[in-house]
C-alpha cells in the first residue's frame, strides 16, 4: 500500500492578539465558537498563544476518530478543546485506510502548562470505553501518576454512563492505579497506571496503548519491558510526551532525544509535535533578551492566555534567574520556551581519541613495568556489569593500562575479587568516582580492612583530560583490548557547570573507559617508582577476561 504523503512543517506564523475581555477558566464555560469550527472547539478572547507548533511532521489520514474523541470528551467533561488540542488529537487518532493508526509513534514535546494532560485523559478515555484497548500509562514520579489516574477516575464518576461499565478501580496512591471496564465493544479492557521501572509491563499479555509521560526521564529497559506486551496488539500505538529535557540535569533523556530526531530527520510511522520559541541567539547577551522577550513566551506557549500567563511565567523567571544557578535558568528555558538542552547523536560524533589514528598505535604488548600497581571500578549506569582496571608505570615513563575484568557480578562477588587482587599485588591505591554506580563498593571494602579512595568532581575532570593528553602525547599504553577500543569509540564527554570536561556515562556502557581514566590518574597520583618489577604469576585467568592478547597487568585476573 502506498504511503500517505508527509506533511512537515517549521511554523513561525503568530495568531494576532485579540481584544481582552473578562477572564475565564481554562477550557471550563468557553464563550461561543466560530461557525467554521466544531462544537467542541471553543474560541477564548484571551488565548494569544500560537496555536501552530513549531515543527511539525506527520502523515495525512482519516482524522475522524480525533473529532470523536473531542466530542466524546466535550460530552463527558463540558470542557471545550483549546483549537491546538483539538488539532492534536485529530491527528493522534488519524488512520489510515486499511483501518491502522496512521502515526503509530507520537513524540510531543510541548511547554509546561499548556492542558497536555487533557490531550492525554481523553486518549485513555476514548480507548478504553471506545475503542477497547487495553491501556498503559507511565509517568517519571509517582505524583503525577496519581494524579492523571484521579482526574480519569473523577470523570468517570461524574457520569453514570461510563460509572455503571466499571468493573473494578484501585488504587491511585504511591504511584499506581487500575481501572477495569466494559468497553462498548462488549470487551473487558485495562487501563493501568504506575510510575516506570525496568520490569513493568513484564506481566501484560496485551498492550494497545502506552503513553510514556515525563518522558525526559524514560531509558530503553523501561521502553523495552513495555513493547513486548504491545506485540501481540493488532493495531498498537505509543504516545511519548515531555517537556523539552536539559541533559545536564536529565541524564536519561536519549531515548526520548532520539524520538525527536526521528522527527526532525521526517521518520515514517511518525507524528511529531514540537512547540518553542525561535532557536536562541548563541551570544549569551542576545540570549537573555530572547529569553525575556514576551512574544517568544506567545510564541512556544499554545495556551497563554487562558492556561499559561505572563504574570506567572514572569514570577518563575524571577525565581530561576535570583538562584543565581545557571542550572534553574536552563529549566525555566526548557518548561517555558522550550529551549531544551538535547544531547549529541552519537553515531555523527567523531571519537574523542582517534582510533586509527592515535589509540592503535599506542598498543604494546610486552612493555618493561616498574614500580606499584593501582587498581580503578567502575560499573554500567544500569547497574549490570563492573569494570576493573589495572595500572603500572613501564621503564619509559609511560603509563601501561589493561581492562580484566568487566561483566555481571553482585556487589559481594566483585568486593571478594578485589580482596584477592589485593592480597597478591598489594596496590598503591583502589580508586572509584564519587559520583560512580560502583561506589557502594566502598563501604564493603572497607569492612574488610581495605581503603578506596574516592574521587572528587575536580579529580575526575583532571582525570578525563590527563587521560586523553597521555593518549595524544604517547605517553600511555595498552594491549588492544575490544573491549576498551568499543568504549572509546562510542564515548562522548560532557561538560560541568564550570566548563571542565569529562566522560558522559549516561548513555550506553563506557564502565570500561571510565575506570581505564581513573587508573591512569591513580597511578600518576599515587604509584611510587620503583626497580622493573617482575611480571606476575599467570595464575589461570578469568575465563571472561576482556583481553584478545595476553593481559600483561592483570594475568592473574
Amino acid at each position: 500500500m502506498a504511503v500517505a504523503a508527509r506533511k512537515t512543517t517549521t511554523s513561525t506564523t503568530s495568531r494576532s492578539t485579540a481584544k481582552r475581555t473578562t477572564r475565564r477558566g481554562p477550557n471550563a464555560g468557553a464563550p461561543p465558537n466560530k461557525q467554521d469550527t466544531p462544537p467542541w472547539v471553543g474560541e477564548w478572547p484571551r488565548l494569544t498563544g500560537r496555536q501552530e507548533p513549531k515543527h511539525e511532521h506527520s502523515f495525512a489520514g482519516d482524522e475522524t476518530d480525533g473529532d470523536r474523541c473531542a466530542r466524546f470528551g466535550h460530552r463527558i467533561t463540558k470542557q471545550r478543546s483549546l483549537p491546538w488540542q483539538w488539532r492534536t488529537m485529530r491527528q493522534i487518532l488519524s488512520r489510515r485506510p486499511d483501518g491502522l493508526w496512521t502515526h503509530p509513534d507520537v513524540c510531543l514535546v510541548c511547554t509546561r502548562q499548556q492542558g497536555k494532560t487533557l490531550i492525554l485523559v481523553l486518549r485513555i478515555l476514548f480507548g478504553l470505553f471506545i475503542l477497547g484497548e487495553n491501556i498503559a500509562y507511565t509517568a517519571q514520579r509517582g505524583n503525577t501518576s496519581d494524579a492523571v489516574f484521579k482526574r480519569v477516575k473523577a470523570i468517570i464518576n461524574s457520569r453514570p454512563s461510563l460509572k455503571n461499565r466499571v468493573v473494578s478501580m484501585t488504587g491511585g496512591k504511591q504511584g499506581f492505579g487500575e481501572i477495569v471496564v466494559r468497553s462498548k465493544l462488549g470487551t473487558e479492557v485495562t487501563v493501568q497506571f504506575g510510575v516506570r521501572s525496568g520490569d513493568k509491563g513484564r506481566g501484560l499479555d496485551q498492550v494497545d496503548l502506552v503513553i510514556f509521560d515525563e518522558a525526559y526521564n524514560l531509558t530503553q529497559d523501561e521502553v523495552s519491558a513495555l513493547q513486548g506486551a504491545q506485540v501481540a496488539s493488532a493495531n498498537s500505538q505509543t504516545i511519548y510526551t515531555s517537556t523539552a529535557p536539559v541533559e545536564s540535569e536529565h541524564p536519561n533523556c536519549h531515548v526520548f532525544a532520539g524520538m525527536r530526531r526521528r522527527g526532525l530527520n521526517k521518520d515514517t510511522d511518525l507524528l511529531f509535535i514540537e512547540f518553542a520559541a525561535p532557536d536562541p541567539p548563541k551570544d549569551a547577551v542576545e540570549r537573555k533578551a530572547a529569553r525575556e522577550d514576551r512574544e517568544n513566551w506567545r510564541l512556544a506557549e499554545p495556551s497563554y492566555g487562558v492556561i499559561s500567563k505572563e504574570r506567572d511565567i514572569e514570577r518563575f523567571y524571577k525565581t530561576a534567574i535570583e538562584s543565581r544557578e545557571a542550572s534553574k535558568v536552563a529549566l525555566w528555558e526548557a518548561d517555558y520556551l522550550g529551549w531544551g538542552e538535547w544531547p549529541a547523536d552519537a553515531r555523527f560524533i567523531d571519537p574523542v581519541i582517534p582510533i586509527k589514528e592515535v589509540w592503535e598505535p599506542l598498543a604494546n604488548y610486552a612493555p618493561e613495568l616498574v614500580g606499584q600497581k593501582v587498581l580503578a571500578v567502575s560499573r554500567t549506569r544500569d547497574l549490570a556489569r563492573w569494570a576493573i582496571a589495572v595500572g603500572q608505570r613501564t621503564i619509559e615513563g609511560r603509563v601501561q593500562i589493561e581492562i580484566g575484568y568487566y561483566q555481571k557480578a553482585t556487589i559481594g562477588q566483585v568486593a571478594a575479587y578485589v580482596v584477592r587482587l589485593v592480597d597478591q599485588w598489594d596496590p598503591a591505591a583502589i580508586v572509584i568516582d564519587d559520583h560512580d554506580p560502583a561506589k557502594p563498593l566502598a563501604p564493603y571494602l572497607k569492612k574488610l580492612g581495605i581503603d578506596v579512595t574516592l574521587t572528587t568532581t575536580g579529580q575526575i575532570a583532571v582525570a578525563f583530560q590527563g587521560f586523553v593528553d597521555a593518549a595524544m602525547s604517547g605517553d600511555l599504553g595498552h594491549t588492544n583490548q575490544p573491549i576498551l577500543t568499543q568504549g572509546l569509540e562510542v564515548a562522548m564527554t560532557r561538560e560541568l557547570p564550570r566548563g571542565d570536561k569529562v566522560w558522559d556515562d549516561r548513555e550506553g556502557s563506557i564502565a570500561q573507559v571510565i575506570a581505564a581514566t581513573m587508573v591512569h590518574w591513580g597511578v600518576l597520583e599515587f604509584a611510587e617508582e620503583d626497580s622493573p618489577a617482575a611480571l606476575p604469576s599467570m595464575g589461570s585467568g578469568n575465563p571472561e577476561t576482556t583481553s584478545s592478547h595476553f593481559d600483561v597487568l592483570g594475568a592473574a585476573f
